[in-house]
């Protein structure tokens, strides 16, 4: 009678603890996928920065932009 008891608390006692780990490593793999999005919105957002400004072609005009960015 007390071992079917133990038993039966030891079964349940294993459920609780397996879905917990289960809610705990769903949540830190959801918390991942979340991170890669946001660090791709990130790059996609940035890339659209940098094809939007274009090129300059001399290079003296160029280097004033520099300079000119860098005392900012």
């Amino acid at each position: 009678m007390i071992f079917a008891r133990l038993k039966m608390w030891s079964a349940a006692f294993g459920l609780i603890v397996a879905a917990l780990a289960a809610s705990w490593f769903g949540g830190r793999k959801s918390a991942q996928a979340d991170a890669k999005a946001k660090e791709l919105e990130d790059y996609a957002d940035t890339r659209k920065r940098m094809d939007e400004v274009g090129r300059m072609s001399d290079a003296a005009a160029a280097a004033d932009w520099l300079r000119e960015r860098g005392k900012r």
